[in-house]
Order: structure tokens, then sequence, then C-alpha cells
């Protein structure tokens, strides 16, 4: 068999594996490989409707690849360190508040996640202190009854951003590095809560 046959039926094999594959990364790896061997065989069966083609697909999918693997780096990037939230900024409204300030007490609808922008907060129901920074308040948004299951009050004059339950929703569905950073820290409060709750010597004996 020819050689130029041999690279023809190569391309058009590996064209079938594509729809094959269930993962798109290999996915695009495989097409990019059968992109090179059909530009090799366009250009020596000297057809160019092909050669045309797999010429203007080859950058396509080199760029989405290279998209695939940044969306992979930041997911690792989301998975074990602290994402840069300055983008949470122009979505955010602040509001002032004043020392002693409940800005939400436990069993109210959730409407809003927060973030620290100055100061610092108590969650009474946990005894923990959030500082400038921290996120709070998004627990509530992925329970069935939307409620808030914790009383959060000032520490001082205190300056809060919020973001609606609207634009929480629609970040989460279209931000997968911020979707997987927020999943994370609410796994890691509800297990501090679980550990606070049981070391709490109110709760000794309530288990057993």
């Amino acid at each position: 068999m020819p050689i130029i046959d041999i690279i023809g039926f190569t391309a058009s094999a590996l064209v079938f594996l594509t729809f094959c594959m269930r993962t798109l990364l290999p996915l695009r790896l495989v097409a990019i490989t059968s992109n090179i061997f059909f530009i090799v065989y366009g250009f020596l069966a000297d057809l160019a409707p092909i050669l045309t083609l797999h010429l203007l697909l080859l950058p396509m999918n080199l760029f989405r690849t290279a998209q695939q693997l940044q969306t992979r780096r930041r997911m690792r990037s989301a998975l074990y360190n602290e994402p840069n939230l300055d983008f949470l900024l122009p979505l955010s409204t602040r509001e002032d508040f004043a020392d002693n300030k409940v800005v939400f007490h436990r069993g109210d609808a959730a409407d809003k996640m927060y973030v620290v922008a100055d100061g610092n907060v108590i969650v009474e129901d946990f005894e923990q202190t959030l500082p400038k920074g921290s996120i709070f308040g998004e627990v509530a948004f992925f329970k069935t009854d939307a409620k808030r299951t914790a009383t959060v009050r000032t520490s001082g004059p205190t300056t809060l951003a919020w973001i609606d339950r609207e634009t929480l929703i629609r970040l989460y569905r279209n931000n997968p590095d911020f979707a997987l950073f927020l999943t994370r820290l609410m796994v890691t409060r509800l297990v501090e809560n679980e550990e606070n709750a049981l070391n709490d010597p109110k709760n000794a004996g309530k288990n057993t």
C-alpha cells in the first residue's frame, strides 16, 4: 500500500477515534494528531480542500487545548489555594455596619452572600471570628429551605460587600474555579462546625 494511502487511512482512523472518546482533553489531542496527518496527506496527494480545511482546524484545536489546560490549572489552584476574589467587587454592594450589629439571625431567609471588606464579624452559634477577606452566608443558599444556619454579628465598625442570590448562582454556574472554591469552603465550614459542636462541653452526652 502506498505511503500516501497509509497516512490517509491513519488520519481517518484518528477522526473515527475522536467519536469514541468521552473526555475532552484527550479528544483534542487526538484531533490535533489527525489534523497533522491530514495536512501531510493533503499535501502529498495534492488535495487542496483537505489541506486547507486542516490547516484551519489545527490552530483552532491547539487554541482550544490551551484553554482546556488553563482551565485545569485554575481548577487545581482553586482546590488547593485561595483564589483571587477581586472579580467579585464590581458585582457586589458595600454596606457599613456599626459595632455589635446583627447582619442576619439564624433561621432568616438567605438572600445575600457576604465578604468582609473591613473589620470582623462573629458567628455566634459557633463562636467563630471571621476577619477581613472572609466569605460568609454562602451555606444557606444551597440548603433546601434556604434558611440561615447561624447568627452573625459585627465586632467593631465593619464594612461588608454582598452579592444577591441570583448573582451568586450565575457565578457558581459560569465560573468553575469559583464554584470549586465555594464548594470546598462550604465543606470545610460544615466539618469545622460539626467538630466544634462535638467538642463543646454543653453537648457532652447528647450523642451517646
